[in-house]
């Protein structure tokens, strides 16, 4: 589990960034703390992974805070007041968010905190996969102005088209801005795979395939010439 700790005087700023992580189900909240005594103490007697940190608090501002420690978790800074950024990174904050805070821009931010772990682990010398640790069990997709939360593994096969993915699940259908390749990024590698240059498919959601097509739900996906090797590989097995 990524353990947080959220640091805000404001009740609803606190409580938009726990609404927000329930997104993540590998990501728990020990603490909420309006100010920062209160946070030090916490951060004395607890493991704390990742820290939510707003500046403007009474008694000692965020800033004066964090320079305060000798020792400090991950840090995104959240703040109505986008003037404290270059005072944030100058202190090797991960990130900047400014209130209000969107569900998509935070999870941007959760994942700047998961490609930080998985550069750690890297150098480190560790094997284990920082999904592994910290997995998101639940991907949110955006279409236009609305946000879904869908499980990968209910996903049957994905459609790119061009600039767009078309995400086809048992129940609906989702069309989203962003590449083939971005997605692929965010999917278990040992459930999903492409097939062809325009389509990615859960192989485990399999009905029957051919040498030059897959069946899953009610549509054929054909396999690409470039991609049939590995296709049929994983099949076959």
């Amino acid at each position: 589990m990524v353990k947080c700790l959220i640091i805000d005087d404001e009740p609803l700023a606190r409580k938009l960034i726990k609404n927000h992580l329930e997104h993540f189900k590998q990501f728990e909240i020990v603490c909420e703390c309006e100010d920062v005594i209160h946070a030090s103490l916490v951060l004395q007697n607890n493991h704390i992974d990742l820290m939510f940190l707003d500046i403007q608090m009474p008694e000692i501002n965020g800033i004066d805070f964090l320079k305060s420690l000798t020792k400090k978790p991950k840090v995104i800074i959240t703040s109505a007041y986008k003037e404290f950024a270059i005072d944030g990174f100058d202190l090797d904050v991960l990130d900047f968010l400014l209130k209000p805070i969107s569900l998509d821009r935070f999870f941007k931010a959760i994942n700047k905190y998961l490609d930080s772990c998985s550069e750690k682990n890297l150098s480190s010398g560790s094997h284990k996969s920082v999904m592994e640790e910290s997995s998101i069990d639940d991907i949110l997709i955006k279409d236009n102005n609305k946000t879904f939360r869908i499980n990968p593994m209910d996903i049957l096969y994905i459609e790119g088209m061009r600039e767009y993915i078309k995400i086809i699940t048992k129940t609906e259908n989702i069309i989203s801005k962003t590449s083939l390749i971005k997605f692929y990024d965010q999917l278990p590698k040992d459930s999903f795979m492409r097939v062809h240059k325009s389509y990615l498919v859960n192989h485990k959601k399999r009905k029957s395939f051919t040498s030059s097509s897959v069946e899953i739900g009610s549509k054929k996906i054909p396999i690409g010439r470039s991609f049939k090797i590995s296709t049929l590989e994983v099949l076959k097995a």
